[in-house]
């Protein structure tokens, strides 16, 4: 019978065996606190690759939107509807196969409504951007806008600098008065006068100031690329509402300069005449002397359109008078002559309460004696568009002129002090006289129907918003 031996540990081999099981638990605690930070270390990775993942997919889609906005807005100003289907007034158009890394796709849907309306109100574009990743996941982000036409007419006197950078300028020699209202409002009242008045000038690399005010009082802005600013003298404005301008933001040598009005980013649009075809125009010749001659027919909305090799009166009482709305084309280099060379204060055109007159020429322009007399006091029912580079068009009359006037090649010049309501945009605009006073009409800025016909007016977005789903 075999007995068995009871061996018991010694002290040292209880304190050897109990440091291995503290050091055993120390190893497993430190590995699972490593697998914890591992783990959330790679939760975090993923979580980042994740996000970014998602906001490159959601910049990719924008980007895709706004594709599609640009492809709405080249139909719209093209009228070409190639490629879109179209049911009722709604045109939809997708384009697809854009790729990008690790075989994401993408592609983008546009739709407008109202896409055949004859008018320039307003379009509604919605267009939505997708991406498409490998495994099927999508990303879309869905933007809306409203497009409308876009006004030329944004400033009360603008050079457009076409031709060189050194004539681009706008300069009062003398005095002047330049301020705003809204003739949608009604007339214009010099109290309630608003300070919205732009005077701008778009030359480039000038070295001295394109914005000459001299003595001119502006309730507004002046704007040019010129670093310095508009020149002026101690006795120029140039001011908002408020009646004193704080010292801080005072001119250097004038407490009446207003520093917070000076602009160092001018802008002007600039669009294509378009010059009405003669298929199917009537022709006119100048007016014999003492007699007038007719132009559109009174209710009609659509113009009449008139042709003419020049037209030049310089006797008295000799006129042009538009009952209607009338086009009036002076073909070749012709010259659109309002008693330049004579003439008495009847020797005028004389645009009726009924009436519009849009003017195409090429060659010089020139409204003396009588002028044009507006009887709409409606500026957009006037418009002198010169296709010219002359430095000879100029304005010489006491009447009031109601209108605009576009020669973005041809430089214009204002020698009298009659009242302008309205708009000059010219390749360079010049104030002679001592007291010129320019009115513009704020309500140039929004473009409604047979407004401007004989300008190529684009659709532009006008403003826009994110209306993707959460």
């Amino acid at each position: 019978m075999t007995h068995g031996v009871l061996v018991v540990p010694t002290q040292s081999q209880r304190s050897l065996s109990r440091e291995r099981g503290a050091a055993l638990l120390a190893a497993l605690c430190f590995a699972s606190v490593l697998a914890i930070a591992l783990s959330s270390y790679i939760t975090v990775c993923y979580r980042s690759l994740q996000m970014s993942t998602r906001n490159m997919n959601s910049a990719r889609s924008v980007e895709l939107a706004e594709v599609g906005m640009e492809e709405a807005l080249w139909a719209l100003n093209k009228n070409d509807w190639t490629g879109w289907t179209l049911t009722g007034t709604t045109a939809t158009k997708t384009v697809s196969g854009f790729t990008y890394d690790n075989g994401a796709t993408g592609s983008v849907t546009a739709t407008v409504t109202n896409y055949n309306d004859s008018g320039p109100g307003n379009r509604t574009l919605t267009v939505t951007g997708t991406t498409t990743l490998g495994d099927g996941t999508t990303t879309s982000r869905t933007l809306t806008s409203t497009s409308a036409k876009t006004p030329l007419f944004v400033n009360a006197v603008a050079a457009t600098a076409a031709r060189t950078a050194s004539t681009g300028i706008v300069s009062f020699s003398s005095g002047g008065t330049v301020d705003s209202y809204d003739s949608s409002l009604g007339d214009y009242a010099a109290g309630t006068a608003t300070y919205s008045a732009t005077v701008a000038s778009g030359a480039t690399g000038a070295s001295s100031a394109t914005v000459a005010l001299v003595n001119a009082q502006v309730k507004g802005y002046a704007a040019s690329l010129y670093a310095s600013g508009p020149s002026y003298s101690t006795s120029a404005k140039l001011l908002g509402s408020a009646v004193a301008v704080p010292s801080q933001y005072q001119a250097p040598t004038n407490a009446s300069v207003d520093l917070r009005r000076i602009s160092s980013s001018p802008y002007q649009p600039s669009f294509s005449i378009l010059t009405p075809s003669l298929t199917g125009a009537t022709l006119v010749t100048n007016p014999a002397a003492g007699t007038a001659l007719t132009l559109g027919v009174a209710g009609e909305t659509a113009p009449r359109v008139y042709y003419c090799t020049g037209i030049d009166m310089r006797t008295n009482n000799t006129q042009i008078v538009v009952n209607g709305p009338a086009q009036l084309v002076i073909t070749g280099s012709g010259n659109f002559y309002c008693g330049l060379y004579g003439g008495d204060s009847n020797t005028k055109i004389q645009i009726a309460t009924t009436g519009s007159l849009e003017v195409f020429t090429a060659g010089d322009i020139a409204i003396y004696q009588g002028g044009i007399d507006n009887l709409t006091k409606n500026p957009k029912k006037c418009a002198i568009y010169g296709t010219n580079s002359l430095t000879a068009p100029d304005m010489n009359t006491a009447t009031a002129f109601y209108g605009v006037i576009y020669t973005p090649t041809g430089d214009f010049k204002v020698i009298s002090n009659n009242a302008i309501y309205g708009a000059i945009v010219a390749n360079k605009v010049a104030f002679t006289g001592s007291a010129p006073v320019v009115h513009y009409d704020l309500n140039l800025r929004t473009v409604a129907a047979n407004d401007f016909r004989g300008l190529e007016q684009p659709f532009a977005v006008s403003n826009w918003r994110e209306t993707t789903s959460p």
